[in-house]
């Protein structure tokens, strides 16, 4: 039968090398559905590496690298890598986690404070300590979309990275918006859904919301920070918003 006489050293019809690559949301969709069973081992992984609370941090740094590497087509052992991030990021990541609870403390307690009707306190103030309140929640919240992708990614202190996440959590609002809009689509239906969202939470949105914010993230990292001062057009050198520039590891 020809089936059995077919030539398995015959090269194949290729990639066209002027074929347009397929644009970010198509490729979203395309790494879930092609690596759909790794990336619900990711989540159940990641929630049990989790599980002893101080290991968030680095646990997070280990599922950012994995992803990021899904996102941009790029080889990885996800299980083997993703225990590799986590003892590599452990001091950076875990003191990240640190100064997350700190601040997220302070913010509580200011809100806390300045919403108490019982203090006395000026009434044109009040509204306007509580905005600046939500705007530093808020920035704090946008700069962890940032700091963990930098992490992973380059040979940065932890100073550069909380400032340059804090730059591009000012300067990238419309991502910004979008990565929490995401974040917030999936909670509303988990909520909707009720218990008949456990499982999906278990086995799928921490991983798939990781996905999502390394598809917005990388690009900008790439545009801001990795790429060389001698190849950037004068729109570019205006554009760029810090210059520590290192090489993607």
């Amino acid at each position: 039968m020809a089936i059995f006489k077919y030539d398995y050293n015959k090269e194949g019809p290729g990639v066209d090398k002027n074929e347009a690559p397929d644009n970010a949301f198509v490729r979203f969709f395309k790494v879930i559905w092609t690596k759909f069973g790794q990336l619900v081992i990711l989540n159940i992984v990641y929630l049990f590496a989790c599980a002893p609370i101080v290991t968030i941090g680095p646990a997070t740094a280990g599922l950012t690298y994995v992803l990021r590497n899904f996102s941009q087509g790029k080889p990885v052992f996800f299980m083997s890598d993703f225990l590799e991030k986590c003892k590599d990021h452990f001091k950076t990541a875990f003191l990240v986690t640190i100064i997350d609870a700190l601040v997220a403390v302070l913010i509580y307690l200011s809100f806390m404070f300045w919403s108490d009707p019982s203090i006395s306190i000026p009434s044109f103030f009040r509204p306007l300590a509580l905005v600046v309140t939500f705007l530093v929640a808020y920035l704090l919240v946008c700069m962890n979309l940032y700091i963990f992708p930098m992490m992973v990614s380059f040979d940065l202190p932890l100073g550069k990275l909380i400032k340059n996440s804090l730059i591009l959590s000012m300067y990238k609002i419309w991502q910004n918006l979008a990565m929490i809009l995401f974040a917030l689509a999936i909670a509303v239906l988990c909520f909707v859904l009720g218990l008949l969202a456990v499982p999906v939470i278990l086995t799928l949105v921490f991983s798939l919301i990781c996905l999502f914010n390394n598809f917005m993230v990388y690009p900008l990292l790439v545009k801001y920070v990795a790429a060389p001062s001698g190849n950037k057009t004068d729109k570019e050198e205006e554009e760029q918003v810090f210059h520590d520039e290192r090489r993607i590891k």
